[in-house]
């Protein structure tokens, strides 16, 4: 073989190879892990401050909401005398951090700097998920239902300027996750009881219109506001279901993680991620608003069913619980292109 031959097929080759390698990268790599010492139990939902670039984080076994320095990667502190955290929201415009409490039947405020208790806002048994509005500066928690012996849930709005709770919209059980869209005029709301989304208008607060979904036990929202697209994240069968947003018709469903938790959309790659109790994150890629293929399987660790996606840091943060083997900690991971 003459040479020039022989440099054009090694370099064919080598483009080959690397291209192969390119295609192979994982979705997500794991770039940092961050020990949080003597927590031990259940870890549910956690929040971030972008500024501060901090992680709080619902330590529900611990009884404490845990602190995270993301800019040196290591654990701050541990915020003690909470019952039952379970939703935590940090608003870095007026530097609060709210916290639902599911035994105390309230939700508590704590100053953003030195995280001192400020107020504490009663509601009744079972505040669990949180979200906020930054236009009408509302946040929403669910509670109610079962936890508070009724036959129906409530959504509690409060003012987070003031810390006052100024209405409630009932929804037919417990409210699962919540999640406000449309820069405000929506909210999706999932009743795992009912197997139902229910959609409230935001302005007059009330529900509007309501579906059941194929798999039972809905938990986990997520939305492509973009291309008008409704992610449901359920549990049993473990499913991925995708609905136009604004007709609630359903546009496919895909097998995911059991014990999901955590369902999070990626615009800037145009991808979900999906985590649950079964060790892994389901990352699927979305190919246009119509179809959607599951592209990779990320190891996580044992019953690391929450998860955090902030595309401020380009970072998807798990929280592994402990067990006997290590103990409790913060994942990062960095989306690959």
């Amino acid at each position: 073989m003459n040479r020039p031959i022989a440099i054009v097929l090694f370099c064919l080759l080598a483009f080959s190879v690397q291209a192969r390698g390119q295609a192979s990268a994982p979705p997500l790599r794991l770039v940092q892990t961050i020990p949080l010492p003597n927590v031990k139990g259940r870890i549910v939902h956690f929040n971030v401050d972008v500024g501060g670039k901090r992680l709080f984080i619902a330590a529900l076994g611990n009884h404490t909401v845990e602190v995270v320095d993301l800019k040196d990667g290591k654990w701050m502190r541990s915020v003690s005398g909470v019952k039952k955290p379970q939703g935590v929201w940090y608003i870095d415009t007026l530097g609060k951090l709210f916290v639902a409490d599911g035994d105390a039947g309230d939700v508590k405020v704590y100053r953003g700097g030195d995280l001192r208790l400020i107020a504490t806002i009663p509601l009744d048994l079972g505040p669990d998920a949180e979200a906020y509005d930054p236009v009408t500066k509302r946040l929403y928690v669910g509670y109610g239902g079962e936890d508070a012996g009724k036959s129906y849930g409530e959504v509690a709005v409060i003012d987070a300027a003031t810390d006052k709770h100024i209405g409630d919209i009932r929804t037919d059980a417990h409210p699962g996750a919540i999640l406000v869209a449309d820069s405000g005029r929506t909210i999706y709301i999932t009743v795992p009881k009912s197997q139902e989304i229910a959609v409230i208008d935001a302005q007059t607060l009330h529900v509007v219109s309501k579906w059941r979904t194929l798999a039972q036990d809905p938990v986990s929202l997520a939305i492509d506001s973009t291309h008008h697209r409704l992610f449901v994240g359920a549990r049993k069968p473990p499913a991925l279901e995708i609905y136009d947003s604004a007709s609630h018709k359903r546009i496919d469903s895909l097998p995911s993680v059991g014990l999901m938790d955590g369902l999070f959309h990626d615009s800037a790659r145009h991808r979900i991620y999906a985590s649950g109790g079964e060790g892994y994150v389901a990352v699927y890629q979305q190919m246009d608003a119509n179809h959607y293929k599951q592209i990779a399987k990320i190891p996580t660790g044992p019953i690391a069913r929450t998860s955090l996606f902030v595309p401020a840091f380009t970072r998807y943060y798990v929280a592994v619980p402990a067990d006997d083997n290590h103990g409790a900690e913060i994942r990062a991971y960095e989306p690959e292109r």
